[in-house]
């Protein structure tokens, strides 16, 4: 099913003509993330002149097509342009590949079983046990078997994408820190106010951000669309409930959509 709403006014705006495009986490829902570009292509407003599709973080891991979810968007969708950004769960995959000896064991079961096993499956190629193989030749090995293009491809997410004032982020801003301290932190750290996992700081704000931006993010799996007067969450749940969404803004306009599991 897909679900197109009205447009709804909101605070903030891209820059004239044009249209921002933003899709909450997928989670290696590539049939959903199939089926959401039409449903896209139908809600796009026809006079505008750039659409920039922004996906919100945490493509991988816990669906079962993740890998083709990266190939896809690696080779392009219409003329539009892709801005993938960098989830906690590609987090998790980049601190494995950036682990020193001690640190890769745990660093690498933290991934595993926060779904990383599933993308694992999803390359359909066994990865040594590590508890039967040195540190040096099982990161070889995963890295064999992801490929370094898609590696670099995913190395190279962003923090963040802005338009005008409209803001994407994976997790959310601390409100008590500028734009520029939320997005000069480093791009591994797990600390629980980092853009790529804050949660209870973010979601209790209600007052409104520097610079008057618009925050549209993914992380958080709300049941529905959650729009406050600052913000709005999309994700709601691709793996969990087979429900992806996203958000369309156009002139001072956004126009929610849903795409589910047939």
């Amino acid at each position: 099913m897909n679900i197109i709403r009205k447009p709804y006014p909101i605070p903030g705006t891209p820059k004239e003509g044009v249209c921002v495009v933003a899709v909450g986490d997928i989670h290696g829902r590539y049939d959903l993330l199939q089926k959401a570009i039409p449903c896209i292509k139908k809600a796009l407003p026809p006079e505008a002149k750039q659409t920039d599709l922004v996906l919100l973080g945490d493509i991988l891991d816990r669906g079962d097509a993740a890998i083709e979810v990266i190939d896809y968007i690696r080779e392009g969708i219409e003329d539009w342009n892709i801005i993938p950004l960098l989830g906690n769960h590609e987090q998790l995959l980049l601190r494995v590949l950036d682990a020193n000896d001690a640190a890769y064991r745990p660093t690498w079961r933290m991934w595993r079983g926060n779904g990383g096993i599933s993308t694992l499956e999803n390359l359909q190629i066994n990865i040594p046990s590590i508890a039967e193989t040195d540190t040096k030749t099982h990161k070889k090995a995963l890295i064999k078997a992801l490929g370094q293009e898609r590696l670099d491809y995913i190395n190279g997410f962003r923090s963040h994408y802005r338009n005008g004032s409209i803001l994407c982020v994976h997790g959310g801003i601390d409100p008590n820190k500028t734009l520029e301290e939320n997005f000069t932190a480093p791009r591994l750290s797990q600390h629980p106010n980092h853009w790529a996992w804050i949660r209870d700081d973010f979601l209790d704000h209600q007052g409104p951000y520097e610079d008057g931006v618009f925050v549209v993010h993914g992380h958080t799996v709300l049941p529905g669309p959650r729009l406050e007067p600052h913000r709005i969450g999309l994700d709601t749940g691709a793996c969990l409930y087979g429900v992806l969404s996203g958000a369309i803004f156009y002139n001072h306009q956004m126009t929610i959509f849903q795409v589910t599991a047939d």
